[in-house]
């Protein structure tokens, strides 16, 4: 006889990620009554560290968890979807689409501080600036930075929906946070003319994106499994759409059996996030 899920599970870290977690909480709850599982934010790299460290017992992140810097062999890597990233500016900013370059001298350099500069109104530049326990951040760094490092408002708590309410708030704000938690507070801005959509990302024209991590010490726990396995549900796949992220379907991950890993996207961690993204 098959156990039915039971027990409570906490998840914590990429507030990206979050908004699907958490929907997928309430839906796995409701088909399993005895499971109760609590979502949190945090952060990648808190996720990282918490599962790490047995605090949780899913450690959600945007983040590749580079086996250098987390050496345990029984943790596993679960990618549940793709989220994209998105640049976003206050409402009084007219510049529908940036270059990469000049993004880099927004953020980076310095170099532009007027949105004058750009085509847009005169009004100072403001960058808003996620903390390095960002995953978030990571990714903008590597793939629009181009490795390079941020000034600006330093934000004290890493949130997506943080970075949204000072852009809202602020004229001449630049930041950038997941589509999912996008909305019209706050105005979608392209980056060389591609915006954050799967067809843009699938054909490799937008590079601001990210796999979702659910990272685990091996999957003993059958509740644990059960909510993985749910995870890549057609039902939570459906809403992972609803919410803007790019279901599992459309990647083109390889299959690799991970030591008790729960189903095909358990990856060994020796494959490379460079590797996993040439997949895609």
């Amino acid at each position: 006889m098959q156990q039915v899920p039971a027990g409570h599970l906490v998840i914590a870290g990429s507030t990206a990620l979050q908004p699907l977690a958490t929907s997928a909480a309430t839906l796995f709850q409701k088909q399993y009554s005895q499971a109760k599982v609590t979502v949190r934010g945090g952060g990648s790299l808190l996720g990282l560290k918490a599962v790490t460290a047995r605090q949780v017992d899913i450690g959600n992140s945007d983040l590749y968890a580079d086996p250098a810097l987390y050496p345990d062999p029984n943790l596993t890597d679960h990618i549940v979807c793709v989220v994209p990233f998105t640049m976003i500016v206050n409402l009084d900013v007219s510049v529908a689409s940036l270059q990469r370059q000049q993004i880099i001298d927004i953020f980076s350099t310095r170099k532009i501080r007027n949105w004058q500069e750009v085509g847009g109104p005169d009004l100072p530049i403001i960058p808003v600036v996620r903390p390095t326990t960002s995953g978030t951040r990571a990714t903008f760094r590597k793939y629009v930075l181009d490795g390079g490092d941020e000034s600006g408002t330093l934000l004290r708590t890493d949130s997506s929906t943080e970075v949204r309410r000072p852009v809202a708030q602020t004229p001449g704000a630049i930041g950038y946070l997941a589509l999912s938690v996008f909305d019209n507070s706050v105005r979608q801005v392209a980056i060389d003319g591609q915006t954050a959509n799967a067809t843009a990302i699938e054909t490799g024209k937008y590079a601001f994106w990210g796999y979702e991590h659910m990272y685990t010490l091996g999957d003993t726990n059958t509740t644990v499994a059960a909510f993985l396995d749910f995870m890549l549900s057609p039902t939570v796949q459906r809403e992972a759409s609803r919410l803007s992220y790019i279901p599992i379907s459309n990647m083109k991950l390889p299959t690799l059996s991970a030591a008790g890993g729960s189903s095909s996207t358990a990856i060994h961690l020796s494959e490379s996030e460079a590797t996993l993204r040439e997949h895609f």
